[in-house]
Parts: C-alpha cells; sequence; structure tokens
C-alpha cells in the first residue's frame, strides 16, 4: 500500500471512529444525502471518485481542528461532511 492510501485509509478509520455511535437515522439520513450531493455533483461535470470523498473528508478534518478556538459551532456539520465523504468513498 503506497503513503497516500494508508493516510486514506487512516483519515477513513478516524471518519469511522466519530461516526460510530450514529443512530440508525442518521446513517439512513448519511446515505439520502450522500446520493442526492452525486446527483448534484455529476450535474456539474464531477465524477464522484475515490479522490473525491477523501478530498470532502480532509476538508472537513482539516476545518474541524481549528474549530475550538471558533467556539466549535459546526463541529456537526463538519460530522455531517465527513459522513458523506465516507460514504461516497466506500459506496
Amino acid at each position: 500500500m503506497s503513503t497516500a492510501e494508508d493516510s486514506r485509509q487512516q483519515l477513513a478509520t478516524l471518519i469511522r471512529t466519530q461516526t460510530a455511535d450514529h443512530e440508525c437515522w442518521q446513517r439512513a439520513e448519511t446515505v439520502l444525502h450522500a446520493g442526492s450531493l452525486r446527483d448534484r455533483l455529476g450535474a456539474i461535470g464531477v465524477e464522484v471518485t475515490p479522490d473525491v470523498a477523501a478530498a470532502l473528508m480532509a476538508a472537513a478534518v482539516s476545518l474541524a481542528q481549528g474549530s475550538e478556538e471558533w467556539g466549535g459551532d459546526y463541529r456537526d456539520a463538519l460530522c455531517d461532511l465527513a459522513a458523506l465523504g465516507l460514504e461516497l468513498f466506500e459506496g
């Protein structure tokens, strides 16, 4: 496995861990949101690839690292973004 692939798997594991305690309805909602996002990206000519999914997860994690200094108001939204990326990555 390449270093990039190792990093992607570590990122996916982090997101899996953070979303593991989600309720069943939250997981179902993520699947629905992922479908909607896939459609929206397709409409603008963006193919959903592992690169796109990893970019979504990386962006969410990167923003979340600084959220404490901003009051942490958007952590739930970032978790949702990361979960969407994971769903696209695995789906």
